[in-house]
């Protein structure tokens, strides 16, 4: 039984990094100077456009992750591999058309300049990563 839940800490720990993800800077321009005038910094963070999907399914996957651990034993529907990979790829999407969006527009997302698009990404990783093992593990039965 202990082996059955160990593929929940990767898709919580990915789903807790996607949250604060979103609060993170996601793209930043300006703050330079051209010609001797000084250019207004502004920067978003993840909580807008493509990025509240990815906040979506981090919300979703804990609120998963909260219910078939208060059902314990007797089990939850939806607390299931197939649940957690829906729910990064939609998140993984998001993410993927987030990044072509900034990319279209001449803005080329770096680590060290968007540690929200970084973070989120490790997030989806996570969450994946440990889907992929839900489906190899053994159902008690």
């Amino acid at each position: 039984m202990h082996q059955a839940r160990r593929f929940r800490l990767p898709i919580l720990l990915g789903s807790l990094l996607m949250v604060v993800a979103g609060f993170l800077p996601w793209w930043r321009a300006g703050g330079e100077s051209v010609n001797g005038v000084p250019v207004p910094a502004a920067h978003g963070i993840g909580l807008e456009g493509p990025g509240l999907v990815i906040f979506g399914a981090a919300i979703a996957t804990l609120a998963l992750l909260d219910i078939g651990y208060m059902r314990g034993r007797w089990g939850f529907m939806l607390d299931s591999p197939w649940a957690y990979l829906a729910l990064g790829i939609a998140a993984g999407a998001a993410l993927g058309y987030r990044v072509w969006e900034l990319w279209s527009v001449g803005f080329l997302p770096l680590p060290q300049e968007s540690p929200g698009i970084a973070a989120a990404a490790a997030g989806v990783a996570l969450v994946l990563y440990g889907a992929g093992i839900g489906f190899t593990v053994r159902r008690p039965g």
